[in-house]
Formats: structure tokens, C-alpha cells, sequence
């Protein structure tokens, strides 16, 4: 639905209004719950040669405020009034990282995983993802090597020492897992070198495919504990 309001500009003294779509916002960004965006403030001002604006808006669920960007392309001059038409939606800022929850048995199997993997999902979040795909990477590492020593203590000291692919080769004995790994490890060694290799793939594949080794690995790991139970 379209939406018109007036702004303050602090371009010139002119009166000016925005019109804008508010399909571009369907949850708020602090509580990321469902919304239906109400706009409480609206300024126009000059960014990279074009006119922007910015709006506030008001969550009803957490009563927070939060700020939508846009770029003014399209302007309707009146007498001593501007109307900004056909908006485009650039970004919602501030955005509340909700941390990935992972089943009990994952946190204690790895704990560096979930630190890491968390810390990168909020770099992806902000929009770092030059770097976020290096940290699914490093998270990765730190599953696939604890799941390893789990299966193999004695080996402990070795798997630590080896490369993430011989790990994964010598190491990870079930078929779905290791080739969940390997084809993350690929992708995720591209997010790290200056050619690309997998150039099919990308750091959404690998978000996916780490996933699934979770799935995998904590399935696994349920199994190992109900095969201790003894009848009664």
C-alpha cells in the first residue's frame, strides 16, 4: 500500500512529502516479529547528488523505533512544495542479531562452533559478507574437527594438527555428512581465495549445507545416546 507524508527538508525551504510502499517493511528489525509499519517522522536530505529520506517508524510489539532509507529518484514540483514519488527502498537500520539456537547436544560437542558461527551470522546480518563467508568457513572447521575427535579421541592431537580436507577424508566415515563438509569446505575455501572455483555456488549454499551437517551430526549423536539405555 502506498503511503504519502510530509517531510522535513533540509534540502531547501521548501514543503515537501514522501510517498512510499510499505511492502519493503514486513517485520520490525529489533524484535523481527510481523508488522504492519507505522511511520511517526519523515526528513529529505541531499546524499551522492540525490535527494534521500529517511523515515521512523514505530514497532507496537517492542515499542522500539527504527529507521528506513530511500532514495528519491522522482520528484512532482508544485508551488513552494515538492512531491517525492516512486521511491526506492534502500535499508532498515538499526537491525537485533537473533542468535542461531542449536540443539544441546551440538553446544556440547562444539561450543567454538556456535560462538563462531554466530559471530558470523551476524556479520552476514549486517551485511558483511566479504567477511561472513571466511567465518561460516572457520565455524565449519571447528564442527567437522570436534565431531572427528568425538568418534576418534585417541586420535585427538592429530585431527587438531591436520588440514580441514584430510580431516575430513580420514575421519568422517558417514557418507551424507562427509560430503555435506567437503562441498561446504569448498565453497567456504573460495570465500577465502581471490579466484573462485565453485563459481555455480555461493555463501547461501554453504549456510545450507552446514545446516544440514548439524542435522546430521546431532540425529547421530541422539542415536549414540539412546543405544546406551539398557532394557529393564
Amino acid at each position: 500500500m502506498l503511503h504519502t507524508m510530509n517531510a522535513l527538508n533540509l534540502i531547501d525551504s521548501q514543503e515537501c512529502s514522501v510517498e512510499f510502499d510499505d511492502k519493503s517493511i514486513t517485520e520490525c528489525p529489533q524484535c523481527h516479529k510481523s508488522i504492519v509499519p507505522n511511520p511517526i517522522f519523515a526528513c529529505v536530505y541531499q546524499s551522492d547528488f540525490l535527494p534521500h529520506a529517511s523515515i521512523l517508524f514505530h514497532c507496537r510489539d517492542c515499542a522500539s523505533t527504527f529507521l528506513a532509507h530511500y532514495c528519491l529518484p522522482c520528484s512532482i514540483s508544485g508551488y513552494n512544495h515538492i512531491s517525492y514519488t516512486n521511491v526506492e527502498f534502500l535499508c532498515i537500520e538499526p537491525q537485533r542479531v537473533t542468535k542461531q539456537i542449536f540443539d544441546i547436544s551440538i553446544n556440547e560437542l562444539s561450543p567454538r562452533f556456535v560462538s563462531i558461527y554466530n559471530q558470523s551470522f551476524a556479520a552476514d546480518t549486517y551485511g558483511l559478507d566479504e567477511i561472513a563467508g571466511i567465518g561460516y568457513r572457520k565455524s565449519l572447521e571447528f564442527l567437522v574437527k570436534d565431531f572427528a575427535i568425538y568418534l576418534y579421541p585417541e586420535a585427538e592431537n592429530t585431527i587438531k594438527a591436520m588440514p580441514l580436507s584430510q580431516c575430513i577424508r580420514n575421519y568422517i566415515d558417514n557418507q551424507q555428512i562427509k560430503t555435506l563438509v567437503e562441498r561446504s569446505a569448498w565453497i567456504g575455501n573460495d570465500e577465502a581465495h581471490y579466484i573462485r572455483k565453485q563459481t555455480g555456488r555461493d555463501i547461501n549454499d554453504m549456510k545450507s549445507f552446514i545446516k544440514a551437517t548439524v542435522y546430521f551430526i546431532s540425529m547421530y549423536l541422539i542415536a549414540e545416546d539412546a543405544s546406551s539405555m539398557d532394557p529393564k
